[in-house]
């Protein structure tokens, strides 16, 4: 690009500050230049303007317009104006003044088009209210709703309309001629001949009159009346006549109204003051607010209500005290705060001061309502009841803390993801200390080093461990815990330890408790808990965490021997079956893991698409762990399951108060990521809005917690992966382009099970041995015809519906073989039945497959069957389809 020169931008300064769009075009209708304001009218960047057509580019056409008026300026020379309605990239339709003009050069040719839009839309609008008022009120004047009147220098009625005529119950015919003082109340007449000298002198006067309608009931009319002149002559007058008889009764009804209303508001037990939120000076107060200050009315009303309030000859906001008053005007909402202030008998009373701004209809806030509450004693009562209700909120949290962990437990399919919950759930209980896993490996030989885990786990436990070593305590405590029966729990408080590894943890910890881990009697590790400070452990606290390690000792030991066969595995053959723990030796694994060498050793974002069971999380951790941040944390976070708002938190984390919950401060999943790797699933449920901030994150690593101010930054690599088509997305304006093009620098496509059927075998030997360790089973082999059952069904759950159909048949086995009659239902129909030979049995067979494959979900069978749930609903029962129960044979 050639560089701009000071003449150009001189020129480009000045159209910029042009606030209306202009464009410059050559002969061939391409865009030239454009000023600033024509960028942010149509939400493009100069470089998506310039050397395109102008027809592209407003009109979305491929060829000139019919009428173009930019044509009309390069053939004519002359300058060329329009009106136009123009649809707005934002879906607004704006009305357009558009003038063209030609640019010559020195021999009169024309060589480029200068086009200046002036948005006439409110003028255009104005015009229009303007010509339907005129035709409003030539309607009103046609029409003649109100009652009109003429009458002579006599006073005798020339003309009346319909309006008046029935006002007064007479025909018009009946009211010509008659005297206007025969048509007036009793005490109107001194009024009339009043008003009647004054049209003489040529006075035109508006007043209410008392009439006397044709039965003899009064009417009160608001009367508008001229005088009729020619030559300064006087011909008579007329009038207007309107109705108000319903206005008058109205306003007697309001002053009785406001008179009740005044009762109503002093009768409020709170205290109530109304305030101008300029001057802040009192307009308004009930009984209650008097009684409060001690004041009567008149040295309330009128006064300033700091000066009321607090005695101060100042606003409070000069001296930085909060004002909850110029917070509501300014906010435009309503306001709360608790503040202390003296009563009449100058003694301290909490008070809860709510303000509600009342606002006119261009949005000015006229006055603010304080309304104020003694809740001295309720708090009172709230600070007693906290202090009775801590312990039990503590026991309520343990509690709650132990179900969910043994829930995450469970969901957990690799050691080092329930370490990482375990250290979460027992550092949130005790903050400032150390949560210290020592585990047995699967021959009980040493302790694993736990070193895929994050530096926060792995790092005291390292120190740990060197100490243990340098002491020669290492293999003599490992022989302690494969021979101990003791599920004691052994704390610093004791002075007297079991095993002289525990002097060593308390050379370190000043506190700290520690406990064993058994599976079936059988010691697996001890965990350690170590705090920097001193601490004293409840009883609760001890209860609490021995529990919690008897419900996930189990699946602990599991993980251990399950990592242990896969790294036995993995040593026979690791460049034919395995990468990381991906298995599979088909052509299109084995460029997977091509892919992922290739890419693990960058700091790039990757994009794993693939089905839902292909393994995805999979892939994400195996870049993980070939890349230089695998000592960091590997930190997944589900997009799709947390609402929009939740999501935000849960990535960005909150501050304390940012919303109703927060009750403190917590670090979201891309903090928790720092100096390691984010693993985003299924990134293509997350809405626009949360889309913007995670762009943002994308663009310059730096974020803010919701409700929070300070900026931070964050060494995080970012993988991201979606089952959904995520180009549609963008097409359909469900995905910003620009974040799939950020997410989408090097992407990795996991082909389904039913791509790869030659991986089935070498994953179902892996899966029965999982299983078969995990049940306590010798189930040696897989039989043929189950098998061939495998490799005839086509997985649409894939990888994940694999192992839960050889989890299924090792649990009902009860042989050494895995045979057909063990796989789960729809496995054992596959190929097994006879053809069928109607539409209704082959439609039967196919919703009874969608639905065991779904596990009953018949939202999910309906989906997958594309159907509505209501006929699904209709065939099960035309079809008398139920769920069975299976048995082991």
């Amino acid at each position: 690009m050639d560089p701009v020169t000071p003449r150009e931008q001189f020129l480009n300064r000045i159209l910029d500050s042009i606030t209306d769009p202009l464009v410059i075009y050559d002969r061939n209708f391409r865009i030239v230049m454009g000023n600033q304001a024509l960028v942010s009218i149509y939400h493009r960047e100069p470089e998506q303007l310039m050397g395109r057509h102008c027809y592209e580019v407003f009109q979305g056409r491929s060829a000139v317009c019919e009428e173009c008026h930019i044509r009309d300026v390069f053939r004519s020379g002359e300058s060329q104006m329009r009106e136009k309605v123009i649809r707005l990239p934002n879906g607004h339709l704006r009305h357009f003044e558009i003038h063209a003009y030609p640019v010559k050069d020195a021999g009169g040719d024309v060589i480029q088009a200068i086009e200046h839009g002036r948005d006439i839309s409110e003028r255009k609008n104005l015009e229009h209210r303007i010509k339907a008022s005129d035709e409003r009120y030539q309607t009103i004047v046609e029409t003649a709703r109100e009652g009109i009147f003429f009458l002579d220098d006599e006073a005798r009625v020339t003309f009346a309309n319909e309006r008046l005529a029935g006002m007064l119950g007479y025909s018009p015919d009946e009211i010509m001629g008659q005297s206007l003082f025969d048509l007036m109340g009793e005490g109107s007449m001194a009024v009339v001949k009043d008003q009647l000298d004054r049209r003489r002198k040529g006075i035109s006067d508006v007043y209410e009159l008392n009439f006397k309608n044709k039965e003899g009931t009064s009417l009160v009319g608001l009367i508008s009346a001229a005088p009729l002149m020619v030559n300064d002559t006087f011909l008579g007058s007329v009038g207007i006549v309107t109705d108000i008889t319903r206005m008058k009764q109205v306003e007697s009804e309001l002053r009785s109204a406001k008179e009740f209303s005044e009762k109503i508001v002093n009768n409020i037990t709170d205290h109530l003051v109304v305030i101008d939120p300029e001057t802040h000076r009192i307009a308004q107060v009930n009984t209650s607010f008097l009684a409060r200050v001690g004041l009567p009315m008149e040295k309330v009303v009128g006064e300033t209500c700091y000066a009321v309030m607090l005695g101060r000859k100042t606003p409070c906001w000069e001296d930085g005290i909060h004002c909850p008053v110029r917070e509501s005007a300014a906010i435009k909402r309503p306001a709360q705060c608790d503040k202390v202030y003296l009563n009449a008998e100058g003694q301290e009373r909490m008070l809860r001061v709510l303000t509600y701004p009342l606002v006119d209809s261009r949005g000015n806030v006229e006055l603010i309502i304080r309304m104020e509450r003694d809740v001295t004693e309720k708090r009172k009562m709230e600070e007693a009841l906290a202090f009775r209700s801590k312990e039990l909120q503590k026991s309520q949290h343990q509690l709650e803390t132990l179900f969910e962990i043994s829930r995450r437990a469970s969901a957990e399919d690799s050691l080092q993801g329930l370490i990482h919950s375990l250290h979460d759930f027992a550092g949130g209980i005790f903050p400032d200390s150390d949560p210290l896993f020592l585990i047995l490996d699967a021959d009980s030989d040493r302790f694993l080093p736990l070193e895929e885990c994050r530096p926060d786990v792995v790092e005291p436990l390292r120190g740990l461990h060197q100490r243990m070593e340098k002491a020669g305590l290492a293999s003599e405590f490992v022989r302690y815990l494969r021979s101990t029966k003791d599920p004691q729990v052994v704390t610093s408080a004791e002075g007297k330890y079991v095993h002289p590894f525990l002097n060593a943890v308390a050379e370190i910890y000043p506190s700290w408790f520690g406990l064993p881990i058994f599976v079936q009697q059988r010691c697996i590790g001890y965990f350690l808990l170590g705090s920097h400070a001193c601490t004293n452990y409840s009883r609760e606290d001890l209860r609490f965490f021995h529990a919690l390690f008897a419900q996930t000792a189990g699946h602990i030991r599991h993980l251990v021997l399950y990592d242990s066969e896969i790294h036995r595995i993995r040593d026979q053959s690791p460049e034919t079956i395995s990468h990381g723990e991906l298995i599979g030796q088909s052509e299109k694994m084995i460029k997977i893991y091509d892919l992922i060498d290739l890419v693990a050793m960058s700091d790039a974002t990757v994009l794993i698409t693939g089905e839902n069971g292909t393994g995805k999380e999979l892939v994400a951790l195996a870049i993980h762990k070939q890349n230089h941040r695998r000592k960091g944390p590997f930190v997944v976070a589900n997009c799709s399951a947390y609402s929009p708002n939740l999501l935000e938190s849960e990535l960005f984390g909150h501050e304390k108060g940012a919303f109703t919950g927060a009750i403190r401060q917590k670090k979201g999943r891309i903090e928790r990521a720092q100096e390691g790797t984010l693993f985003l699933d299924e990134i293509g449920d997350i809405s626009l809005a949360t889309q913007v901030l995670l762009l943002r994150f994308l663009q310059d690593r730096r974020f803010e917690r919701v409700g929070g101010e300070e900026t931070i930054e964050a060494n995080v690599r970012v993988l991201a992966a979606t089952n959904r088509d995520l180009r549609r997305g963008v097409k359909e304006g469900r995905l910003r382009e620009d974040l799939y093009y950020r997410l989408n620098v090097f992407s990795i496509h996991i082909p389904p099970l039913r791509e790869r059927k030659e991986d089935i075998p070498l994953l179902s030997r892996h899966f029965l041995k999982k299983f078969c360790l995990k049940e306590g089973k010798k189930i040696q082999e897989i039989s043929s015809d189950a098998m061939k059952a495998l490799m005839d069904y086509n997985w649409p759950g894939n990888v994940r519906q694999l192992e839960n159909a050889l989890s299924y048949a090792v649990i009902i086995s009860q042989e050494e073989t895995i045979k057909r009659k063990h796989m789960p239902p729809f496995l054992k129909e596959t190929g097994g039945e006879s053809a069928r030979v109607s539409l209704s049995e082959n439609e039967r067979g196919l919703i009874l497959q969608a639905l065991e494959e779904s596990n009953w979900n018949k939202h999910d069978a309906a989906r997958r069957l594309q159907l509505s749930r209501s006929t699904l609903y209709s065939k099960i029962r035309r079809y008398g389809l139920g769920k069975r129960v299976a048995t082991g044979g």
